[in-house]
Protein backbone atom coordinates (compact mmCIF):
# COMPACT_ATOMS: atom_id res chain seq x y z
CA UNK A 1 0.00 0.00 0.00
CA UNK A 2 1.26 3.47 -0.90
CA UNK A 3 1.06 6.15 1.18
CA UNK A 4 -1.45 8.32 -0.37
CA UNK A 5 -3.79 5.43 -1.25
CA UNK A 6 -7.11 6.49 -0.64
CA UNK A 7 -6.64 10.37 -1.43
CA UNK A 8 -7.55 9.67 -5.31
CA UNK A 9 -11.59 8.54 -5.75
CA UNK A 10 -15.01 9.19 -4.11
CA UNK A 11 -14.36 7.46 -0.69
CA UNK A 12 -14.63 9.68 1.80
CA UNK A 13 -13.44 7.55 4.48
CA UNK A 14 -10.38 6.42 2.39
CA UNK A 15 -9.43 9.99 1.93
CA UNK A 16 -9.77 10.84 5.40
CA UNK A 17 -7.74 7.56 6.84
CA UNK A 18 -5.42 8.32 3.80
CA UNK A 19 -4.57 12.02 5.43
CA UNK A 20 -4.90 10.90 8.82
CA UNK A 21 -2.20 8.03 7.84
CA UNK A 22 0.15 11.45 6.19
CA UNK A 23 -0.20 13.46 8.81
CA UNK A 24 1.38 10.63 11.29
CA UNK A 25 4.15 10.40 9.15
CA UNK A 26 4.94 14.12 8.61
CA UNK A 27 5.30 14.56 12.48
CA UNK A 28 7.28 11.19 13.15
CA UNK A 29 9.39 10.55 10.04
CA UNK A 30 8.96 13.69 7.12
CA UNK A 31 11.82 12.53 5.40
CA UNK A 32 9.81 9.35 4.46
CA UNK A 33 6.92 11.89 2.53
CA UNK A 34 7.45 11.23 -1.17
CA UNK A 35 6.59 13.59 -3.78
CA UNK A 36 3.37 11.65 -5.00
CA UNK A 37 1.76 12.31 -1.72
CA UNK A 38 1.99 15.57 -1.46
CA UNK A 39 1.04 15.63 -5.08
CA UNK A 40 -1.72 13.25 -4.06
CA UNK A 41 -2.82 15.73 -0.80
CA UNK A 42 -2.69 19.23 -3.41
CA UNK A 43 -5.40 17.14 -5.72
CA UNK A 44 -7.36 16.62 -3.11
CA UNK A 45 -7.39 20.08 -2.60
CA UNK A 46 -7.86 21.12 -5.92
CA UNK A 47 -9.98 19.14 -6.95
CA UNK A 48 -12.38 18.99 -4.05
CA UNK A 49 -14.04 15.42 -4.39
CA UNK A 50 -15.55 15.29 -1.15
CA UNK A 51 -17.26 19.05 -1.72
CA UNK A 52 -21.02 17.66 -0.93
CA UNK A 53 -19.88 16.01 2.19
CA UNK A 54 -21.04 17.78 5.46
CA UNK A 55 -17.63 17.02 6.73
CA UNK A 56 -15.11 17.77 3.89
CA UNK A 57 -14.28 20.65 5.35
CA UNK A 58 -12.57 18.99 7.71
CA UNK A 59 -10.76 16.76 5.71
CA UNK A 60 -9.54 19.47 3.25
CA UNK A 61 -8.70 21.27 6.52
CA UNK A 62 -6.47 18.52 8.05
CA UNK A 63 -4.90 17.89 4.30
CA UNK A 64 -3.90 21.38 3.77
CA UNK A 65 -2.42 20.94 7.81
CA UNK A 66 0.01 17.93 6.39
CA UNK A 67 0.91 20.18 4.11
CA UNK A 68 1.19 23.42 6.33
CA UNK A 69 3.61 20.66 8.61
CA UNK A 70 5.76 19.41 5.26
CA UNK A 71 6.62 23.16 4.77
CA UNK A 72 8.50 23.51 8.21
CA UNK A 73 9.45 20.22 8.27
CA UNK A 74 10.62 18.64 5.36
CA UNK A 75 14.25 17.98 4.73
CA UNK A 76 13.83 18.83 1.11
CA UNK A 77 13.06 22.24 0.25
CA UNK A 78 12.06 21.51 -3.05
CA UNK A 79 9.49 18.84 -1.74
CA UNK A 80 8.28 21.69 0.88
CA UNK A 81 7.86 23.98 -1.77
CA UNK A 82 5.76 22.20 -3.71
CA UNK A 83 3.53 21.33 -0.46
CA UNK A 84 2.78 24.92 0.42
CA UNK A 85 1.82 25.42 -3.29
CA UNK A 86 -0.81 22.39 -2.90
CA UNK A 87 -2.02 25.66 -0.13
CA UNK A 88 -1.59 28.20 -1.99
CA UNK A 89 -3.80 26.46 -5.16
CA UNK A 90 -6.17 25.60 -1.80
CA UNK A 91 -7.00 29.49 -1.11
CA UNK A 92 -8.00 29.95 -4.53
CA UNK A 93 -10.42 27.42 -5.03
CA UNK A 94 -13.90 29.42 -3.61
CA UNK A 95 -16.46 27.00 -1.13
CA UNK A 96 -15.13 24.13 1.56
CA UNK A 97 -10.61 23.76 -0.06
CA UNK A 98 -10.53 27.64 0.53
CA UNK A 99 -12.01 27.93 3.66
CA UNK A 100 -10.40 24.74 5.06
CA UNK A 101 -6.67 26.15 3.94
CA UNK A 102 -7.46 29.00 5.64
CA UNK A 103 -8.26 27.45 8.53
CA UNK A 104 -5.27 25.46 8.67
CA UNK A 105 -3.11 28.58 7.66
CA UNK A 106 -4.77 30.51 10.53
CA UNK A 107 -3.58 27.82 13.28
CA UNK A 108 0.59 28.66 12.29
CA UNK A 109 2.30 28.98 15.77
CA UNK A 110 2.77 32.27 16.66
CA UNK A 111 4.52 34.34 19.32
CA UNK A 112 1.67 36.64 20.28
CA UNK A 113 1.13 37.03 24.09
CA UNK A 114 -0.42 39.86 25.61
CA UNK A 115 -0.21 41.63 28.84
CA UNK A 116 -1.39 39.97 32.14
CA UNK A 117 -3.95 42.30 32.86
CA UNK A 118 -5.96 40.26 35.29
CA UNK A 119 -2.66 40.34 37.30
CA UNK A 120 -1.13 43.23 36.70
CA UNK A 121 -4.69 45.36 36.71
CA UNK A 122 -6.74 46.61 39.07
CA UNK A 123 -8.32 44.95 42.40
CA UNK A 124 -11.58 43.90 42.60
CA UNK A 125 -13.59 47.03 43.96
CA UNK A 126 -14.99 46.69 47.33
CA UNK A 127 -18.51 47.32 46.82
CA UNK A 128 -18.25 48.51 50.82
CA UNK A 129 -16.08 50.90 49.94
CA UNK A 130 -16.78 52.56 46.46
CA UNK A 131 -16.46 56.41 47.12
CA UNK A 132 -19.19 58.66 47.14
CA UNK A 133 -19.35 61.58 44.73
CA UNK A 134 -22.17 64.01 43.33
CA UNK A 135 -23.14 64.67 40.18
CA UNK A 136 -21.73 68.52 40.07
CA UNK A 137 -18.65 67.46 41.79
CA UNK A 138 -17.99 64.52 39.23
CA UNK A 139 -18.26 67.41 36.49
CA UNK A 140 -16.03 69.51 38.13
CA UNK A 141 -13.18 66.82 38.36
CA UNK A 142 -13.60 66.09 34.85
CA UNK A 143 -12.95 69.99 33.48
CA UNK A 144 -10.17 70.17 35.82
CA UNK A 145 -8.51 67.12 35.49
CA UNK A 146 -7.72 66.77 39.00
CA UNK A 147 -8.70 65.46 42.39
CA UNK A 148 -12.38 65.94 43.18
CA UNK A 149 -13.36 68.95 44.87
CA UNK A 150 -16.54 68.21 46.67
CA UNK A 151 -17.42 71.37 48.02
CA UNK A 152 -20.06 73.75 46.76
CA UNK A 153 -20.21 75.84 43.18
CA UNK A 154 -21.99 75.53 39.89
CA UNK A 155 -20.82 72.88 37.35
CA UNK A 156 -18.41 73.89 34.44
CA UNK A 157 -21.48 72.81 32.07
CA UNK A 158 -24.21 74.79 33.97
CA UNK A 159 -27.90 72.89 33.88
CA UNK A 160 -27.00 71.19 30.02
CA UNK A 161 -29.34 68.25 29.15
CA UNK A 162 -26.71 65.10 29.14
CA UNK A 163 -26.69 63.06 25.95
CA UNK A 164 -27.01 59.51 26.26
CA UNK A 165 -25.70 56.56 24.82
CA UNK A 166 -27.02 53.21 26.34
CA UNK A 167 -26.10 53.57 29.70
CA UNK A 168 -24.20 56.18 29.69
CA UNK A 169 -24.35 59.59 29.91
CA UNK A 170 -22.54 62.25 27.82
CA UNK A 171 -21.98 65.74 28.74
CA UNK A 172 -19.88 68.49 26.75
CA UNK A 173 -16.94 70.28 28.90
CA UNK A 174 -15.96 73.98 28.26
CA UNK A 175 -13.44 75.73 25.89
CA UNK A 176 -11.67 72.98 24.14
CA UNK A 177 -13.70 70.22 21.90
CA UNK A 178 -13.82 67.34 25.13
CA UNK A 179 -16.49 65.50 26.63
CA UNK A 180 -17.12 63.48 30.29
CA UNK A 181 -18.55 60.24 29.65
CA UNK A 182 -20.07 58.38 32.59
CA UNK A 183 -21.10 54.67 32.49
CA UNK A 184 -23.08 53.41 35.18
CA UNK A 185 -23.18 49.63 36.12
CA UNK A 186 -25.78 47.52 35.21
CA UNK A 187 -27.65 45.40 37.90
CA UNK A 188 -26.33 42.25 38.59
CA UNK A 189 -22.67 43.12 36.92
CA UNK A 190 -19.56 42.92 38.72
CA UNK A 191 -18.14 46.45 38.80
CA UNK A 192 -14.69 44.99 37.80
CA UNK A 193 -15.58 44.99 34.60
CA UNK A 194 -15.59 48.79 34.79
CA UNK A 195 -12.38 48.94 37.01
CA UNK A 196 -10.64 46.84 34.10
CA UNK A 197 -11.93 49.14 31.18
CA UNK A 198 -10.16 52.32 33.30
CA UNK A 199 -7.11 49.76 33.45
CA UNK A 200 -7.56 48.58 30.12
CA UNK A 201 -7.58 53.10 29.17
CA UNK A 202 -4.46 53.62 30.96
CA UNK A 203 -2.31 51.02 29.26
CA UNK A 204 -3.26 51.70 25.79
CA UNK A 205 -2.33 55.11 26.33
CA UNK A 206 1.08 53.97 26.01
CA UNK A 207 0.71 51.93 23.67
CA UNK A 208 -0.76 54.77 21.34
CA UNK A 209 1.93 57.12 21.71
CA UNK A 210 3.79 54.64 19.14
CA UNK A 211 1.25 53.84 16.63
CA UNK A 212 1.28 55.46 13.12
CA UNK A 213 -1.66 56.47 12.84
CA UNK A 214 -4.42 58.49 15.36
CA UNK A 215 -5.48 56.99 18.55
CA UNK A 216 -6.85 58.74 21.03
CA UNK A 217 -7.66 57.08 24.79
CA UNK A 218 -9.64 58.49 26.75
CA UNK A 219 -8.18 59.55 30.28
CA UNK A 220 -10.52 57.30 32.48
CA UNK A 221 -11.10 59.77 35.98
CA UNK A 222 -10.49 58.85 39.68
CA UNK A 223 -12.21 59.21 42.65
CA UNK A 224 -10.08 59.06 45.82
CA UNK A 225 -8.22 56.75 44.04
CA UNK A 226 -10.56 54.53 42.48
CA UNK A 227 -11.77 54.23 39.23
CA UNK A 228 -15.15 53.07 40.23
CA UNK A 229 -17.20 54.85 42.45
CA UNK A 230 -20.88 55.94 43.01
CA UNK A 231 -22.93 58.40 41.31
CA UNK A 232 -26.53 58.54 43.55
CA UNK A 233 -27.77 61.79 41.99
CA UNK A 234 -27.02 61.55 38.27
CA UNK A 235 -29.75 63.14 35.90
CA UNK A 236 -31.10 59.68 35.09
CA UNK A 237 -34.62 60.39 34.80
CA UNK A 238 -33.97 63.28 32.26
CA UNK A 239 -32.93 61.12 29.83
CA UNK A 240 -34.41 58.21 30.11
CA UNK A 241 -32.80 55.92 32.21
CA UNK A 242 -34.25 53.55 34.22
CA UNK A 243 -32.19 53.51 37.72
CA UNK A 244 -33.98 50.28 38.19
CA UNK A 245 -31.50 48.56 35.66
CA UNK A 246 -28.28 50.05 37.50
CA UNK A 247 -26.47 49.23 40.57
CA UNK A 248 -27.41 52.04 42.53
CA UNK A 249 -25.33 54.69 40.65
CA UNK A 250 -22.04 52.49 40.75
CA UNK A 251 -20.12 54.07 37.70
CA UNK A 252 -16.51 55.08 35.99
CA UNK A 253 -16.22 57.69 33.86
CA UNK A 254 -13.69 59.48 31.33
CA UNK A 255 -12.86 62.39 29.40
CA UNK A 256 -12.63 62.18 25.72
CA UNK A 257 -12.47 64.06 22.60
CA UNK A 258 -15.95 64.93 21.35
CA UNK A 259 -15.33 63.43 17.96
CA UNK A 260 -14.85 59.52 20.21
CA UNK A 261 -18.52 59.52 19.90
CA UNK A 262 -18.65 60.07 16.05
CA UNK A 263 -19.22 56.50 13.74
CA UNK A 264 -17.55 56.45 10.45
CA UNK A 265 -20.80 55.27 8.41
CA UNK A 266 -23.65 58.20 9.66
CA UNK A 267 -24.71 60.69 7.42
CA UNK A 268 -26.07 63.95 9.96
CA UNK A 269 -27.20 67.54 8.76
CA UNK A 270 -24.15 68.33 7.40
CA UNK A 271 -23.35 65.07 5.40
CA UNK A 272 -20.83 62.41 6.73
CA UNK A 273 -17.42 61.41 5.67
CA UNK A 274 -16.17 61.68 1.83
CA UNK A 275 -15.13 58.95 0.05
CA UNK A 276 -11.43 59.63 0.53
CA UNK A 277 -11.82 60.62 4.46
CA UNK A 278 -14.07 57.29 4.95
CA UNK A 279 -10.93 55.48 3.44
CA UNK A 280 -8.39 56.74 5.55
CA UNK A 281 -10.88 56.42 8.95
CA UNK A 282 -10.90 52.75 7.56
CA UNK A 283 -7.42 52.31 7.23
CA UNK A 284 -6.51 53.87 10.39
CA UNK A 285 -8.31 51.49 12.48
CA UNK A 286 -7.78 48.33 10.15
CA UNK A 287 -4.11 48.92 11.21
CA UNK A 288 -5.18 49.51 14.92
CA UNK A 289 -6.75 46.29 15.23
CA UNK A 290 -4.23 45.19 13.65
CA UNK A 291 -1.42 46.45 15.51
CA UNK A 292 -2.61 46.01 18.41
CA UNK A 293 -3.50 41.88 17.80
CA UNK A 294 -0.14 41.53 16.80
CA UNK A 295 0.80 42.38 20.52
CA UNK A 296 -1.89 40.10 22.10
CA UNK A 297 -4.35 43.15 22.86
CA UNK A 298 -7.33 42.03 20.52
CA UNK A 299 -10.76 43.98 20.70
CA UNK A 300 -13.50 41.60 20.58
CA UNK A 301 -16.60 43.52 19.69
CA UNK A 302 -15.87 45.78 16.57
CA UNK A 303 -19.83 45.80 16.36
CA UNK A 304 -22.21 43.16 17.92
CA UNK A 305 -22.60 40.29 15.15
CA UNK A 306 -25.30 37.25 15.89
CA UNK A 307 -26.54 34.36 14.08
CA UNK A 308 -29.92 34.28 15.92
CA UNK A 309 -30.13 36.79 18.19
CA UNK A 310 -34.11 35.27 19.40
CA UNK A 311 -32.78 32.17 20.94
CA UNK A 312 -29.92 33.66 22.52
CA UNK A 313 -31.15 32.24 26.18
CA UNK A 314 -31.31 28.93 24.76
CA UNK A 315 -28.59 28.55 22.43
CA UNK A 316 -25.16 27.34 23.65
CA UNK A 317 -23.33 29.85 21.91
CA UNK A 318 -25.41 32.33 22.30
CA UNK A 319 -26.63 33.40 19.79
CA UNK A 320 -23.32 34.69 18.71
CA UNK A 321 -22.19 34.95 15.19
CA UNK A 322 -19.14 32.80 14.26
CA UNK A 323 -18.08 33.37 10.93
CA UNK A 324 -16.09 30.34 10.19
CA UNK A 325 -19.56 28.26 10.29
CA UNK A 326 -20.60 30.79 7.35
CA UNK A 327 -24.57 30.90 8.85
CA UNK A 328 -27.22 33.65 8.17
CA UNK A 329 -25.91 36.90 10.03
CA UNK A 330 -28.67 38.42 11.83
CA UNK A 331 -29.48 42.34 11.30
CA UNK A 332 -26.35 42.95 9.70
CA UNK A 333 -27.59 46.25 8.81
CA UNK A 334 -28.68 47.27 12.65
CA UNK A 335 -25.61 45.87 13.63
CA UNK A 336 -22.98 48.12 12.44
CA UNK A 337 -25.23 51.46 13.43
CA UNK A 338 -22.76 52.25 16.68
CA UNK A 339 -19.17 50.53 15.54
CA UNK A 340 -16.62 50.67 18.17
CA UNK A 341 -14.59 52.54 15.84
CA UNK A 342 -13.69 55.90 13.97
CA UNK A 343 -12.08 58.77 13.29
CA UNK A 344 -10.71 59.03 16.43
CA UNK A 345 -9.29 55.49 16.27
CA UNK A 346 -10.81 52.54 18.82
CA UNK A 347 -13.37 52.39 21.40
CA UNK A 348 -15.44 50.98 24.11
CA UNK A 349 -11.97 49.59 26.10
CA UNK A 350 -14.16 46.69 27.72
CA UNK A 351 -14.24 44.55 24.63
CA UNK A 352 -10.45 44.63 25.13
CA UNK A 353 -8.94 41.18 26.05
CA UNK A 354 -5.46 39.68 26.39
CA UNK A 355 -4.46 36.76 24.10
CA UNK A 356 -2.02 34.11 24.61
CA UNK A 357 -2.06 30.52 23.78
CA UNK A 358 -2.85 28.80 20.41
CA UNK A 359 -3.43 30.91 17.10
CA UNK A 360 -6.84 29.82 16.19
CA UNK A 361 -8.60 31.98 18.61
CA UNK A 362 -6.76 34.81 17.31
CA UNK A 363 -7.26 34.17 14.07
CA UNK A 364 -11.35 34.34 14.69
CA UNK A 365 -10.88 37.92 16.37
CA UNK A 366 -8.93 39.01 13.40
CA UNK A 367 -11.72 37.86 11.11
CA UNK A 368 -14.11 39.53 13.34
CA UNK A 369 -12.16 42.54 13.04
CA UNK A 370 -12.33 42.29 9.39
CA UNK A 371 -15.53 41.25 9.05
CA UNK A 372 -16.94 44.40 11.37
CA UNK A 373 -14.60 46.87 8.78
CA UNK A 374 -16.23 45.22 5.95
CA UNK A 375 -19.49 45.64 7.29
CA UNK A 376 -19.58 49.18 8.23
CA UNK A 377 -18.34 50.27 4.78
CA UNK A 378 -21.33 48.47 3.37
CA UNK A 379 -23.21 50.12 6.26
CA UNK A 380 -21.73 54.15 4.89
CA UNK A 381 -23.90 53.99 1.71
CA UNK A 382 -27.03 52.44 3.21
CA UNK A 383 -26.93 55.27 5.65
CA UNK A 384 -27.31 57.50 3.15
CA UNK A 385 -30.99 56.95 3.23
CA UNK A 386 -31.46 55.10 6.01
CA UNK A 387 -35.09 54.82 5.68
CA UNK A 388 -34.99 53.14 2.36
CA UNK A 389 -35.35 49.69 4.52
CA UNK A 390 -37.24 46.38 4.78
CA UNK A 391 -40.07 45.92 2.22
CA UNK A 392 -42.40 48.20 0.39
CA UNK A 393 -46.73 48.02 0.87
CA UNK A 394 -46.04 45.47 -2.23
CA UNK A 395 -44.10 43.31 -0.45
CA UNK A 396 -41.05 43.91 -2.74
CA UNK A 397 -37.51 44.54 -0.75
CA UNK A 398 -36.01 47.88 -0.47
CA UNK A 399 -33.46 48.02 -3.40
CA UNK A 400 -30.58 50.68 -2.54
CA UNK A 401 -27.82 49.19 -5.21
CA UNK A 402 -27.43 52.49 -6.53
CA UNK A 403 -26.48 54.41 -2.95
CA UNK A 404 -23.10 52.37 -3.33
CA UNK A 405 -20.24 53.45 -4.89
CA UNK A 406 -18.76 50.20 -6.61
CA UNK A 407 -14.76 51.75 -7.23
CA UNK A 408 -14.85 52.95 -3.66
CA UNK A 409 -16.33 50.04 -2.42
CA UNK A 410 -13.84 48.02 -4.54
CA UNK A 411 -10.98 50.88 -2.99
CA UNK A 412 -12.19 50.23 0.52
CA UNK A 413 -11.66 46.05 0.70
CA UNK A 414 -7.96 46.73 -0.95
CA UNK A 415 -7.38 49.33 2.24
CA UNK A 416 -8.78 46.93 4.88
CA UNK A 417 -6.40 44.54 3.98
CA UNK A 418 -3.45 46.39 3.07
CA UNK A 419 -3.56 48.02 6.58
CA UNK A 420 -4.27 45.49 8.76
CA UNK A 421 -1.82 42.95 7.26
CA UNK A 422 0.45 46.16 7.98
CA UNK A 423 -0.49 46.12 11.42
CA UNK A 424 -0.62 42.92 12.34
CA UNK A 425 3.12 41.66 10.55
CA UNK A 426 4.87 44.89 10.47
CA UNK A 427 5.62 44.78 6.65
CA UNK A 428 3.78 45.73 4.00
CA UNK A 429 1.55 42.58 1.46
CA UNK A 430 3.36 41.60 -1.49
CA UNK A 431 1.96 40.11 -4.35
CA UNK A 432 -1.32 39.67 -5.65
CA UNK A 433 -4.17 40.33 -4.17
CA UNK A 434 -6.34 36.93 -1.71
CA UNK A 435 -9.31 38.35 -3.67
CA UNK A 436 -11.26 39.93 -6.35
CA UNK A 437 -11.92 43.06 -5.28
CA UNK A 438 -14.23 44.29 -8.11
CA UNK A 439 -15.60 40.67 -8.02
CA UNK A 440 -16.10 41.01 -4.30
CA UNK A 441 -17.64 44.24 -4.22
CA UNK A 442 -19.54 43.77 -6.94
CA UNK A 443 -21.43 40.56 -4.96
CA UNK A 444 -21.56 42.77 -1.92
CA UNK A 445 -23.91 45.32 -3.32
CA UNK A 446 -26.01 42.79 -5.04
CA UNK A 447 -26.26 40.88 -1.29
CA UNK A 448 -26.47 44.32 1.11
CA UNK A 449 -28.12 46.18 -1.36
CA UNK A 450 -31.44 44.54 -1.76
CA UNK A 451 -33.38 43.80 1.64
CA UNK A 452 -34.53 40.40 0.66
CA UNK A 453 -34.23 38.23 3.68
CA UNK A 454 -36.15 40.45 6.45
CA UNK A 455 -38.02 37.53 8.65
CA UNK A 456 -37.35 36.25 11.88
CA UNK A 457 -38.68 33.50 13.41
CA UNK A 458 -39.99 33.43 17.19
CA UNK A 459 -40.53 29.85 17.73
CA UNK A 460 -42.71 27.85 19.87
CA UNK A 461 -39.93 26.96 22.32
CA UNK A 462 -38.93 30.65 22.34
CA UNK A 463 -42.18 31.48 23.26
CA UNK A 464 -42.40 29.07 25.92
CA UNK A 465 -39.79 30.86 27.81
CA UNK A 466 -41.81 33.93 28.30
CA UNK A 467 -44.81 35.38 30.37
CA UNK A 468 -47.98 36.58 27.94
CA UNK A 469 -46.78 39.87 28.88
CA UNK A 470 -43.00 39.38 27.71
CA UNK A 471 -44.55 37.45 24.53
CA UNK A 472 -46.48 41.30 23.72
CA UNK A 473 -43.71 43.39 24.59
CA UNK A 474 -41.14 41.07 22.01
CA UNK A 475 -43.40 41.54 19.01
CA UNK A 476 -44.53 45.00 19.63
CA UNK A 477 -40.17 46.15 20.15
CA UNK A 478 -40.12 43.99 16.57
CA UNK A 479 -42.61 46.08 15.23
CA UNK A 480 -45.65 44.34 15.42
CA UNK A 481 -49.01 46.13 16.05
CA UNK A 482 -49.69 46.21 19.69
CA UNK A 483 -53.54 45.23 18.71
CA UNK A 484 -52.01 42.64 16.10
CA UNK A 485 -49.74 41.29 19.11
CA UNK A 486 -52.49 40.67 21.61
CA UNK A 487 -54.63 38.68 19.09
CA UNK A 488 -52.06 35.72 19.06
CA UNK A 489 -51.99 33.10 21.82
CA UNK A 490 -48.11 32.84 22.70
CA UNK A 491 -47.04 29.18 22.37
CA UNK A 492 -49.73 28.35 19.67
CA UNK A 493 -47.06 28.50 16.08
CA UNK A 494 -44.03 30.14 15.50
CA UNK A 495 -44.26 33.89 14.25
CA UNK A 496 -42.71 35.66 11.23
CA UNK A 497 -41.71 39.09 12.23
CA UNK A 498 -39.79 41.18 9.41
CA UNK A 499 -36.50 42.47 11.75
CA UNK A 500 -34.27 42.53 8.74
CA UNK A 501 -32.17 43.05 6.85
CA UNK A 502 -30.44 40.03 7.58
CA UNK A 503 -27.85 38.15 5.00
CA UNK A 504 -29.66 35.02 4.82
CA UNK A 505 -32.38 32.94 5.74
CA UNK A 506 -33.66 32.38 9.42
CA UNK A 507 -31.15 29.37 10.43
CA UNK A 508 -30.12 29.09 6.77
CA UNK A 509 -26.40 29.86 5.36
CA UNK A 510 -24.87 33.25 4.66
CA UNK A 511 -26.41 35.04 1.80
CA UNK A 512 -22.87 36.58 0.36
CA UNK A 513 -20.46 33.45 1.19
CA UNK A 514 -17.81 35.76 -0.53
CA UNK A 515 -17.80 38.02 2.50
CA UNK A 516 -17.07 35.21 4.46
CA UNK A 517 -14.41 33.68 2.01
CA UNK A 518 -12.89 37.65 2.07
CA UNK A 519 -12.48 37.26 5.65
CA UNK A 520 -10.85 33.67 6.02
CA UNK A 521 -8.44 34.45 3.24
CA UNK A 522 -7.41 37.52 4.33
CA UNK A 523 -7.34 36.87 8.21
CA UNK A 524 -4.90 34.02 6.95
CA UNK A 525 -2.77 35.79 5.06
CA UNK A 526 -2.01 38.08 7.83
CA UNK A 527 -1.50 34.90 9.95
CA UNK A 528 1.23 33.41 7.68
CA UNK A 529 2.68 37.18 6.75
CA UNK A 530 3.56 37.44 10.33
CA UNK A 531 4.57 33.60 10.89
CA UNK A 532 7.12 34.23 8.04
CA UNK A 533 8.12 37.37 9.40
CA UNK A 534 9.03 35.58 12.81
CA UNK A 535 10.62 32.85 11.16
CA UNK A 536 12.67 35.69 9.37
CA UNK A 537 13.50 37.29 12.65
CA UNK A 538 14.32 33.52 14.18
CA UNK A 539 17.06 32.95 11.35
CA UNK A 540 18.92 36.64 11.19
CA UNK A 541 19.23 36.60 15.13
CA UNK A 542 20.97 32.39 14.89
CA UNK A 543 22.21 33.01 11.77
CA UNK A 544 21.42 29.37 10.72
CA UNK A 545 20.10 28.63 7.58
CA UNK A 546 16.22 29.74 6.70
CA UNK A 547 14.20 26.52 6.24
CA UNK A 548 11.87 28.54 5.04
CA UNK A 549 13.38 30.52 2.55
CA UNK A 550 11.33 29.99 -0.40
CA UNK A 551 8.50 31.66 1.24
CA UNK A 552 10.25 34.71 2.32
Amino acid sequence: MTQHQGLAGTDFQAAYLAVRRLADITRQRPAEVTPDSVAALADLLAQAPHASQTQARFLYRDAAAVLLDLCRSAPDRELAARAFAGVETALARPGKPRMAAADAVGALPLSVRGPQMDETGPPKPDASHTPDIAWTALLRLADAGRQADTGSGPPPTGNAIPARAGRTLIMPLPGDGRVVAVKFLRLGEPASGLALEAAWMEHLAAEARDMPVPFHVPRPLRVAGQAVFRVADAPLARVGLDPATLAGGVAMAYVARADYFRYPNEHGPDGGLGGRELLAVLGQNALLFGRLAARGIVHTAPIPLFHNRVQRERRSDEGLYDWRRMGRLDQWLASTRFPNFGPSGLRDFEHFVSHAGPTGPLYKCMGDHLLGLLLVTGSYFRFKEPARVGLGPDGRPADARELFDPALLAEALTTIYDAYYQGFTGRAPAGALPFDREGLAARLIEEMGVDRHMVEMLRVADQENMSDAAFVEFLTRRGMPRQEALGLRRGAADVAIPTGPHLGEFNGRISAPEMIEFTACAAAACVAGRYFAEADGRRNSSKQPDMLQFLS
